[in-house]
């Protein structure tokens, strides 16, 4: 009897530049077993019926990219208690033709700082943005107590919802939760300063003032493959700065241990990626 590898795509709009493919099949050779991974470019509007065609042909799970993560949440049958709450699903198994849907970016952002030594436990914090993003990693930032989470975006009305959605889960956890004009009057420094907006692809502006940034502040970009308009702010202050591959790998990976109850090795996965000549920033 022929071995037919279990089929996974990563689905999104655009979706050319995602690297999930190649990390997938990086952890799955560490393993030894093969899988199919491929992306598929899927829009909106036609993600019901896409969805439904991944059921008929038998597909083993998705990944979720944007800017389908809260669609995926709408549409799954199932979800986890942290997709539930952060009202996002980035990892989707299909079980008994059935969509269970997780997220896995949180615990992605905090492996990877925590794999550069960026402890948030009380931390002053600043989190730049309030979409579905900045959204799908804020329970894992709470979780991990920073003292002070603040939170800013271009349009501060919608990081005043946010607060107001998250406002119950930081006080479970002890965190001071609150929004911050950054292009007010407040001088203070932050000890990280996390982007989760994408102004690195539709500006040459960084969303963050230089004041508010000093040379013990950790700058945390989510976008990766270029350096963004706030790391270049970053270095040139004599601050840290790092980009978002990390995560990626990380937030891969768990992804990979939800859908094969194994979990891989990411250290060494940057160097391969670069052996495979990938035209990223690493």
């Amino acid at each position: 009897m022929s071995f037919i590898p279990k089929q996974f795509a990563v689905i999104g709009h655009p979706i050319n530049h995602s690297l999930s493919p190649n990390i997938h099949l990086l952890f799955a050779k560490e393993f030894d077993f093969p899988i199919g991974y491929e992306r598929v470019d899927i829009d909106r509007e036609s993600l019901l019926r896409r969805l439904d065609e991944f059921k008929e042909k038998e597909y083993s799970g998705l990944n979720v990219t944007l800017p389908l993560k809260h669609d995926a949440y709408l549409l799954c049958q199932e979800l986890s208690k942290k997709a539930q709450l952060c009202e996002s699903v980035n990892t989707i198994s299909i079980k008994n033709n059935q969509l269970h849907g997780d997220t896995t970016d949180g615990i992605g952002l905090i492996r990877d700082l925590a794999n550069k030594g960026i402890n948030l436990n009380q931390a002053r914090c600043l989190l730049v943005g309030a979409g579905g993003v900045a959204n799908g990693v804020m329970a894992d930032i709470i979780e991990c107590s920073p003292s002070e989470l603040y939170l800013t975006n271009r349009t501060i009305e919608k990081s005043i919802l946010m607060e107001s959605y998250w406002k119950n889960y930081a006080k479970k956890h002890s965190v001071l939760l609150k929004v911050e004009e950054i292009q007010g009057e407040n001088l203070s420094y932050y000890d990280v300063i996390i982007n989760a907006t994408s102004a690195g692809f539709s500006s040459e502006i960084s969303p963050i003032p230089d004041r508010i940034i000093n040379n013990e502040t950790y700058c945390y970009d989510m976008t990766y493959g270029m350096e963004t308009p706030f790391m270049k702010q970053a270095l040139k202050l004599n601050a840290r700065a790092c980009d978002g591959l990390g995560m990626l790998i990380e937030q891969a990976a768990e992804s990979f241990r939800i859908w094969h109850n194994l979990l891989p090795q990411t250290q060494n996965i940057k160097k391969e990626l670069q052996l495979l000549k990938l035209n990223i920033n690493i």
